[in-house]
């Protein structure tokens, strides 16, 4: 009953924001028609006004990102309220929408919140970096995805669009430069080539000289090197097909961003504890200061990641109303990531996560739109995934690095996983009267994931002979275990060429919606959602195949009720109030090895709720002037432990009550610009950016007030930030020249934080940057 009165008060909640703006909209009388603003978006897989769908959705155009600097997807921030970044401790990306992500390391796990560029999946986050070059459009969609894309995801899905070839020539350039002498090219050229055939090429670089510095030596690192590159060509032979094939690569030889070091505490302590030669327990903790680290000297920590996607579309319309779509894609991800894992200049741990991914998706669907208003679509989709990662830690000398007189300063950690997933998909949108329609959609999804991998040496024999040793101990019999050779032990304690599993598991995820149109005047909506999210193996250096299994699927029952309501062009809002009720919710908690200690893994818990509510309104008082407010209320609990819960420090926890990490209770912006005519036919612009979050933690704490003092530096401080704009343009928007600032106010804050072995380390975000921007266009 408790579940039912919290879904009703957030029902109670979006219908008196809609019954408000709906007072607003009558007391307007018959204005507030004009239609030229509106953004087109496919989150249905059709085009239709963005204030037309029914669901939580926010949009911008291409020229909106960087008007706000948006230039990668940790920045959506900016103006996509209830979202938010995490890097992870090995400088992956992490996205959250509502509070729901997936804050685990491991390369191949499918994330909370899924990504594509023109419906085509990049279902890894780590292939997601060079998606937001020359954009049309970004399309956010939040709550559970999976019915109508590919890949299912609780939290939501980003959906970029490509800025497409253009029937006429038009071309582009643009450049900045910024602090740290930064410097970023950008350019495209798009046009026919024939009657028939049109295409667009376009192409960005960006670098950047070191920005962090050494607290302790007065050493630079991080600089940014990166390149992105996309070819896209269209071919429209008649009036009824339609291909297009699309080509992308980047690569990235930045610097890893170096952690900052929070605590020194060992895992191990007395007479089992490792001798550590290096004086880690004196480091000095680094200041709350932006620019600061500390890394091993003269090691190169530039990344080697690159990306390789080819994707085609192919539209038919077959007659009577019917459109036949396939969608085709492959990619080739490969990377190498440099860390220093302690955040000292000691060498004393090092990783470098290395793998590969290649990816191949396939979907065939067929729609119709019938005069009456019926409209539907059948499909189906597959897609086959091979994810190798290699962890290689070398040194890593912490208290645990050891068994008995045995001790080891450098392995490797194997995943290799091979994913197959099929589904079939349908939806329909009813119309059941005058401006009310039923919408159903449907997915039926089997996927099959194999998994091998150990924990094993580089061949110097060091794991073998301790993990030997152990596994002596417990059998009782002599263990060997050849240099090089697997040295996870299996559940009887006796060696195991390699651990191996299977997961295989289906699912079936539903949508209902009831939308009521208000003439002109926007829309009333309610959602029920069923989704899924895939289950996955961990990468871990696990001494044990027990810490190797992995977590099953997670299911979420999602209820949602919202308004998009619109007074022509001087003001809209959009409302919407959710509850979500989660099973074997995944997230990251810790696993105790009885080599490596508190080992940070994926962990299910059996039963969770989120709820809560947003609001964004656009007001335009005036000629020239457009003020944007958002805010986001987000309530997450753990409502029963999983088996055995630990903490970060390996005590036994209590898990319920607890927020989810990295979900912040309240987030909120406010982003303003005024456009006004300067001389001569240009016209001049001021705006700002006020972006704010309520704090956080990195990680589920135990409650344990043995540790609480420990378990401190797990959390994150809310903060605000403050981006400022100036320029000027031509009338004809063919020219601008801007000066920009962000983080002007040079604030210290943090994006990540994480218990890692002896250490507990931090990422912090950027520091005040400033600089210049000119674009011009060509037609």
């Amino acid at each position: 009953m408790k579940q039912f009165s919290i879904i009703a008060r957030a029902l109670a909640v979006a219908a008196l924001a809609s019954s408000s703006a709906v007072a607003l909209a009558q007391a307007a009388g018959p204005q507030a028609a004009d239609d030229s603003g509106d953004i087109i978006v496919t989150a249905q897989k059709r085009a239709e006004r963005l204030r037309d769908v029914p669901m939580s959705i926010n949009a911008a155009t291409g020229d909106h990102l960087k008007a706000l600097g948006v230039t990668s997807s940790e920045q959506l921030e900016k103006l996509v309220p209830g979202f938010t970044f995490q890097r992870t401790v090995y400088g992956l990306p992490v996205f959250f929408l509502r509070g729901i992500g997936f804050n685990d390391t491991t390369l191949g796990v499918s994330p909370g919140v899924s990504v594509y560029v023109d419906q085509q999946p990049l279902p890894f986050s780590a292939m997601t970096r060079g998606a937001m070059l020359d954009l049309e459009r970004v399309e956010v969609l939040k709550g559970p995805q999976g019915t109508l894309f590919g890949q299912n995801s609780t939290g939501g899905a980003i959906n970029y669009i490509a800025a497409k070839p253009t029937d006429s020539f038009k071309a582009g350039i643009e450049a900045s430069y910024g602090r740290f002498n930064e410097v970023t090219g950008e350019a495209f050229v798009s046009g026919p080539l024939t009657d028939s055939l049109s295409a667009r090429v376009a192409v960005r670089g960006e670098r950047q000289d070191d920005w962090q510095r050494g607290y302790t030596n007065g050493d630079e690192i991080g600089r940014r090197r990166f390149v992105n590159g996309r070819a896209i060509v269209d071919w429209h032979p008649d009036s009824a097909v339609r291909a297009q094939l699309m080509a992308t690569a980047w690569h990235d030889g930045s610097d890893t961003q170096q952690p900052q070091t929070v605590a020194y505490t060992p895992l191990v302590t007395g007479p089992m504890a490792r001798p550590i030669p290096f004086p880690l327990a004196s480091f000095p903790v680094s200041p709350r200061s932006s620019r600061a680290a500390a890394w091993d000297p003269g090691v190169d920590f530039a990344r080697d990641d690159r990306l390789y996607h080819v994707a085609g579309r192919v539209e038919v319309d077959l007659g009577g109303d019917m459109t036949l779509t396939s969608l085709t894609s492959y990619a080739d991800y490969r990377q190498s990531i440099p860390l220093d894992l302690d955040g000292t200049t000691f060498a004393s741990g090092r990783s470098d996560d290395t793998g590969r991914i290649k990816t191949f998706a396939q979907e065939i669907r067929l729609t119709g739109d019938r005069p009456s208003g019926l409209k539907w679509m059948v499909g189906g989709n597959y897609q086959h995934d091979k994810v190798f990662e290699r962890l290689v830690f070398d040194p890593l000398i912490t208290s645990g690095t050891a068994v008995g007189p045995g001790s080891f300063n450098a392995f490797f950690v194997d995943n290799d996983q091979r994913i197959a997933s099929k589904a079939v998909f349908a939806s329909v949108d009813l119309p059941l009267a005058d401006r009310l329609v039923l919408q159903g959609s449907v997915r039926y999804t089997d996927q099959d994931r194999d998994f091998a991998g150990c924990v094993r040496d580089t061949g110097n024999g060091e794991i073998a002979a301790a993990l030997g040793l152990l596994g002596t101990i417990i059998t009782g019999a002599p263990q060997s275990i050849p240099p090089g050779g697997c040295g996870t032990l299996g559940a009887n304690g006796a060696p195991v060429p390699i651990v191996t599993g299977k997961l295989d598991q289906d699912n079936l995820s539903w949508r209902a919606s009831l939308n009521w149109t208000l003439g002109g005047q926007g829309l009333l909506y309610a959602n029920i959602t069923k989704g899924y999210k895939s289950g996955s193996f961990p990468t871990l250096p696990a001494s044990s195949a027990v810490q190797l299994r992995p977590v099953p699927q997670e299911s979420v029952l999602a209820f949602e009720a919202g308004a998009k309501l619109g007074f022509g062009r001087s003001l809209q809002i959009e409302a919407a109030a959710f509850y979500y009720r989660y099973r074997d919710k995944q997230l990251v908690g810790f696993l105790v090895d009885p080599v490596f200690g508190p080992l940070p893994s994926l962990v299910s818990i059996p039963k969770n709720h989120v709820q809560g509510g947003e609001i964004t309104a656009t007001l335009r008082p005036t000629a020239g002037l457009v003020v944007t407010a958002s805010g986001t209320y987000v309530d997450t609990r753990i409502d029963r432990n999983p088996i055995n819960p630990t903490g970060p420090y390996g005590t036994p926890s209590d898990f319920v009550g607890q927020r989810f990490p990295y979900t912040p209770r309240w987030q909120g912006s406010l982003d303003a610009q005024y456009r006004f005519p300067a001389f001569a036919g240009l016209d001049a612009f001021l705006g700002g950016t006020v972006s704010a979050r309520s704090g956080t933690t990195g990680a589920l704490l135990s409650g344990d007030p043995a540790v609480a003092a420990l378990e401190d530096g797990l959390r994150i401080d809310g903060y605000a930030l403050i981006d400022l704009r100036a320029g000027i343009e031509a009338a004809d928007e063919r020219w601008r020249l801007e000066l920009w600032g962000r983080n002007v106010t040079n604030r210290f804050y943090v994006n990540g934080v994480t218990r890692n072995s002896d250490f507990t380390t931090r990422f912090a975000g950027m520091p005040a940057t400033y600089g210049l921007t000119v674009r011009y266009r060509f037609d």
